[in-house]
């Protein structure tokens, strides 16, 4: 009994202390429930503020790289520019021939109506005499007929020789050998269409640098304008000798 006294006051004491925590914890959250239901929340004007971070440096762009220049062409070496310049001569020579093959043509159908006409009037005259035309009027009809045919012939040929010679002369580099009375001759042989296929030295003038400039001007111009009518070409351009002599050397 004794212990159950000295250990009344220290569990009555405990007793009590648990009991009162025990309230106030109860009473603080009912407390803490009226207050919810008591206060009603104010409005709150509130602007929202964004804080941006300190300014970093900024490296200038770089600069933009150049763009690489073109390639600069090669320019062409002189054997590419003295080729492009013979090719060159060589085309307006082909145009200039082609004009003037034209314009023979031409001529020649001009010269074609004219000798149809002169036919013409020639069985007009011979209807005319009638019984009076005889053998002889007849005869003297044709040689006129060929007279004149002949002749436009050779004019024709004597015109092609004077081209011929003429467009060797423009390709015709003077040696500095060369004086006046200079000549040299070749045979020369065509096809057709006129194009050069070969060249032969028959006389030399006794200049070897002479006669080689000569030869070279005249495979340099490579196709000759020759007659169309391929009977006075066989006879005449076929094959045939090529004087060459200018006229203008200095001394």
């Amino acid at each position: 009994m004794a212990l159950i006294r000295s250990y009344a006051l220290p569990l009555f004491a405990a007793l009590a202390f648990h009991a009162g925590v025990g309230l106030v914890f109860v009473r603080g959250f009912t407390a803490s429930e009226d207050i919810a239901q008591v206060i009603t929340p104010k409005v709150v004007n509130a602007t929202l503020m964004v804080v941006e971070p300190p300014a970093q440096n900024k490296r200038p762009p770089a600069p933009a790289k150049p763009a690489p220049a073109a390639p600069v062409a090669n320019k062409p070496s002189a054997a590419e520019r003295k080729r492009l310049v013979e090719e060159q001569l060589a085309a307006e020579q082909a145009k200039r021939a082609e004009q003037v093959a034209k314009d023979r043509a031409e001529a020649q159908r001009q010269k074609q109506r004219q000798k149809e006409l002169e036919a013409q009037r020639r069985r007009e005259r011979l209807a005319a005499l009638g019984d009076l035309a005889d053998d002889s009027l007849q005869q003297s009809l044709e040689a006129e007929a060929e007279q004149i045919q002949d002749n436009d012939v050779q004019q024709q040929v004597q015109t092609f020789q004077a081209g011929i010679y003429d467009l060797v002369r423009k390709n015709w580099s003077r040696p500095p050998s060369a004086r006046n009375g200079m000549q040299v001759r070749f045979l020369v042989e065509l096809i057709p269409t006129g194009e050069l296929l070969s060249v032969t030295l028959v006389d030399s003038s006794g200049s070897a640098a002479f006669d080689r400039s000569a030869e070279q001007a005249i495979r340099r111009a490579r196709r000759f304008d020759v007659p169309q009518d391929n009977s006075v070409f066989e006879a005449n351009f076929r094959r045939f000798y090529f004087l060459f002599r200018p006229e203008d050397l200095l001394r």
